[in-house]
């Protein structure tokens, strides 16, 4: 719609159909036509985002908000650093369930983001309570990642841990519900190495198939409308906000640091041997 209205499509591409914005019966009509291909714009939309921007050039990749090929569907990160990492480095793209620290958005006490944020690993760098800050966003990205991996290897919902609470069960209660549940004997510890060596293994995956850091189509970046262009609308410290381009460079260089990859974030000989990956360095997973 974005698109029609600045006329980078037209009616003819459109077949007639009026997208302006607020045309609920062209919205509609829209996911009918995306999801049986029919006309020149719905087949072209059923490829997906990029594909689409390609075919319909005229530089509508440039309003194209996606990371990694997935479109951000749900949320406006300009005004929370960390969450816009999140979606950043996230291994499938700008997805919430890879590793936002959606708690940074509760205030919490420096005390209580240091008991959450210490363990199971130490951690004694800085951490801010203030969602608008960039100081500390990296480690609470980093460690969310490896927490929501370890639930999807455990088997259970995110909602059902440090995502929706400061108080929900982490690393020290998975490591008794799998005792009590299968017997096995996992420290806290071994169970964020087993969650860090899988999001390694992702990151293979995306570096086999040409992950580079600034890629706007592959890489850990965003869109450069998250830098240039300010909330219009939203709560009062929203309003005008945008990513600090050069800080959040910052928080991607503290980010690979905490992983153990390099500037261009390729893994470092000595993380793959500490994740005990130093026999998969063709990356044919």
């Amino acid at each position: 719609m974005e698109l029609f209205e600045k006329g980078i499509l037209t009616r003819k591409d459109t077949d007639g159909l009026d997208l302006n914005f607020g045309n609920d019966e062209a919205l509609l009509e829209m996911v009918d036509r995306i999801c049986f291909r029919k006309g020149w714009l719905g087949d072209v939309l059923a490829d997906g985002g990029i594909p689409a921007s390609e075919k319909i050039g005229k530089d509508s990749f440039d309003y194209l908000i996606q990371v990694k090929g997935m479109s951000n569907l749900h949320s406006d990160e300009r005004a929370t650093p960390a969450l816009a990492l999140n979606i950043a480095t996230g291994s499938r793209g700008s997805d919430h369930l890879r590793s936002r620290p959606a708690i940074d958005l509760y205030h919490l006490p420096e005390k209580v983001l240091r008991k959450i944020y210490g363990n199971p690993v130490p951690y004694d760098g800085p951490l801010s309570s203030e969602h608008t800050s960039y100081e500390g966003k990296a480690w609470q990205v980093f460690w969310q990642e490896n927490c929501y991996m370890g639930v999807d290897c455990l088997g259970i919902c995110k909602y059902h841990t440090v995502f929706l609470g400061p108080t929900l069960p982490n690393f020290e209660d998975w490591s008794k519900v799998l005792y009590l549940n299968t017997g096995l004997e996992l420290s806290p510890t071994e169970i964020w190495t087993i969650a860090e060596r899988a999001n390694m293994m992702e990151r293979l995956f995306n570096l086999r198939e040409g992950l580079t850091r600034n890629d706007l189509k592959k890489g850990d970046t965003l869109n450069h409308r998250y830098f240039d262009e300010p909330c219009r609308r939203g709560a009062p410290d929203v309003i005008g906000k945008t990513i600090d381009r050069e800080k959040f460079n910052v928080m991607i260089d503290e980010f690979y640091t905490h992983k153990g990859l390099d500037e261009n974030g390729e893994p470092l000989a000595e993380t793959l041997k500490r994740l005990g990956l130093e026999n998969e360095p063709s990356r044919l997973i």
